[in-house]
């Protein structure tokens, strides 16, 4: 699933990174992950029902930028280039700006016109909150009740001792360990 998210990010970001004379060559492809890390980070760190569907309707509804969860995940991506690749605070901010919401409307969107072909905003999203939200169920965007996709694949993970945090479930902390 991550893979598909970069493979998505790039789609998007040719333009805003590759083809932008203020991001250097050799950093595209730190600028896509980096791209792809605060996506996950910031929805990992989605706690509440509400913001789950204030997320879903606006990115949606084409009004992605102006949701506060897209606004933190867009602010911390664009802090991030600027601190590790030197770039500077407008050209981080477009950046931002013609990644993040555009990558998350497409994935919200699956499957219609300019979707993402199969990836889902609910599915990553159950798979990082073991499966607390999201779980592939996009109608509603409710909590799923049986753990959904996420849930499942995270009891299995803890099973297969992925769980590396001991926490009992498989998340963005356990995968964090994973490369520490």
């Amino acid at each position: 699933m991550f893979d598909e998210l970069l493979n998505l990010i790039k789609q998007n970001g040719q333009q805003a990174v590759v083809d932008n004379n203020e991001v250097p060559n050799e950093h595209n492809d730190a600028v896509m992950q980096e791209a792809q890390t605060s996506i996950v980070d910031g929805l990992s760190n989605i706690k509440e029902p509400d913001q789950v569907n204030s997320l879903f309707e606006s990115v949606r509804s084409g009004q992605a930028e102006s949701n506060p969860a897209v606004q933190q995940i867009s602010n911390n991506f664009s802090g991030n280039i600027m601190q590790k690749f030197g770039i500077n605070g407008s050209t981080a901010a477009a950046i931002a700006s013609a990644i993040i919401p555009v990558v998350l409307a497409k994935m919200a969107n699956k499957g219609g016109q300019g979707g993402a072909g199969g990836f889902d905003l609910g599915g990553l999203l159950g798979s990082l909150t073991g499966g607390k939200f999201g779980g592939g169920n996009l109608g509603g965007s409710t909590p799923s009740s049986g753990g959904g996709l996420g849930g499942n694949l995270g009891s299995m993970g803890a099973k297969l001792g992925l769980d590396k945090d001991g926490d009992g479930d498989v998340d963005l902390n356990d995968l964090t360990k994973m490369f520490k």
